[in-house]
């Protein structure tokens, strides 16, 4: 199985960082576009994508899944709010096709942030935003991929609600990513979740934690059955990548970054292996 990881683990290496990633046997990259222009016109912002994209074709790094716009605090709970991330979105959608990426990850629009409201509205909301998107998705042949979330009081949190939003959209670009360390905050089993999904299963994010918060930890360094989960993403045919969220503030707290990396490999690999 092709191995990736966020861009996170590597900003340290600067303008190396995707031949790092290449020296250290990563497939390629999950990488972000928030289509957030900070000022810049739209063809100096794609210009920018462009010369990030030229940086990992020089390295050899597939850019196999985009993660999409997020902002936190969550801040969506007016129509024109929406619209306005709607546009972002659309725009990181246009350049996750320029890049050459086909699966576009996201989480679901927040309206009410994480407190109690309700949730038929917040149902509501998310089929009237994610139907909208979806004929530019289907423009730029691009798959959007729904990420289950940690919130507690979110709907779509649970890998099983996020799956039946994902049925119930019934479109062929619109797919399902699992967290694992997202669905362990629940003390669920990410590999129940794979066999659940099955090819509703387009992208992963990798990564532990102590099953009580989202701490990003290095896989085998928390509670998830990892043994489990390789088992069942062979078991459903998987053919994305698996694909690492996970960071290094927790380990190896006195390694330098390329021991953490060799590491870090080793029990990908190792994992991998069996």
């Amino acid at each position: 199985m092709r191995i990736g990881s966020t861009l996170a683990l590597f900003y340290c290496y600067e303008n190396e960082r995707y031949k790092k990633m290449k020296e250290f046997g990563f497939y390629g990259v999950d990488f972000g576009i928030d289509g957030e222009l900070r000022g810049r016109s739209e063809e100096q912002y794609e210009a920018d994508i462009m010369a990030e994209k030229a940086l990992m074709d020089e390295a050899g790094i597939v850019p196999y899944q985009v993660h999409g716009p997020f902002r936190y605090p969550i801040h969506d709970e007016t129509e024109e709010l929406r619209a306005g991330r709607a546009e972002v979105m659309k725009r990181s959608l246009r350049c996750t096709a320029l890049i050459g990426c086909k699966n576009w990850v996201i989480h679901p629009m927040m309206p009410f942030g994480e407190d109690e409201f309700d949730h038929e509205q917040f149902i509501k909301i998310n089929v009237d935003f994610f139907r909208a998107l979806l004929p530019t998705a289907k423009q730029y042949g691009i798959t959007i991929c729904l990420e289950n979330m940690p919130m507690l009081r979110i709907p779509l949190s649970k890998p099983e609600k996020t799956l039946e939003f994902v049925r119930m959209m019934d479109d062929e670009n619109f797919k399902f990513c699992l967290d694992t360390g997202h669905a362990a905050v629940f003390g669920l089993s990410p590999a129940e979740a794979v066999r659940m999904a099955g090819k509703d299963l387009k992208a992963i994010h990798v990564h532990d934690n102590n099953g009580k918060y989202d701490a990003h930890w290095v896989p085998c360094t928390g509670v998830i059955d990892w043994k489990d989960f390789v088992a069942a993403l062979r078991e459903i045919e998987y053919e994305g990548v698996f694909s690492l969220e996970s960071d290094f503030r927790a380990f190896i707290p006195n390694a330098g970054n390329d021991g953490k990396l060799g590491a870090l490999m080793a029990i990908v690999n190792d994992l991998l292996a069996n």
